[in-house]
């Protein structure tokens, strides 16, 4: 089975990339790929000319801490850890100082609306809390590339449109005023999202073909 089999793509600085498809049909796969999570069979993916299949060691890590930030379909929350310590664990690890992270927390979480908990564990959240505990956790490091998959499935109507304002408008002038650390990721960003529904599909600046991929075929 090759769900990618044949897959070619630009993605430019800044730009939202909407990919659609059906169950199975290799989103989730790609952007596993992409991340570095899955190691591609053939072929290449390229960061500014460089293959990120062939990184390791200390290039693959600066690459996964500080180039990426993935937002799981399932969460990916550590069960053992707070709200608060699954955020900011990608800057633990890159040891970044806490008064940094502490203040990238509070923007990320004050906006999000999950300040109540932080101090909770994934056990304790709803479906919903955790899916915005695992989108902060992919913002905290600024990153270059955004990688998320079907970021609001779990979430309600206001708080899936605060979580795409975030990832798609966190340039803008009135999120500058009141959440300045979170202008880091703005303009340069580029967003790889797997999308399921029309309402979202409308606000990707454009859409790779649809993966048409049937794992029964």
């Amino acid at each position: 089975m090759f769900p990618l089999n044949g897959i070619t793509f630009d993605v430019l600085n800044g730009e939202y990339l909407g990919i659609m498809g059906a169950s199975g049909s290799g989103k989730t796969t790609l952007l596993n790929c992409i991340a570095t999570v899955i190691k591609p069979t053939s072929g290449q993916i390229l960061l500014s000319g460089a293959n990120i299949s062939s990184f390791d060691g200390t290039k693959l890590a600066e690459y996964r801490g500080n180039k990426i930030g993935y937002l799981f379909q399932d969460f990916a929350l550590l069960d053992n850890l707070t709200g608060k310590e699954n955020i900011i664990l990608p800057l633990s690890i890159h040891n970044i100082d806490i008064v940094t992270a502490e203040k990238k927390l509070k923007d990320i979480a004050d906006f999000l609306g999950i300040t109540d908990v932080l101090s909770k564990f994934p056990s304790q959240m709803s479906g919903g809390q955790k899916q915005r505990v695992a989108a902060a956790r992919s913002l905290i490091s600024d990153p270059d590339i955004i990688l998320a998959d079907e970021p609001t499935g779990a979430l309600d109507t206001k708080s899936a449109r605060l979580l795409m304002q975030l990832y798609l408008y966190s340039g803008a002038a009135h999120l500058e005023q009141s959440y300045p650390l979170l202008i880091a990721m703005a303009v340069i960003v580029v967003l790889v999202m797997v999308i399921y529904g029309v309402a979202v599909a409308r606000t990707a600046n454009r859409e790779i073909g649809k993966l048409n991929y049937k794992p029964n075929s």
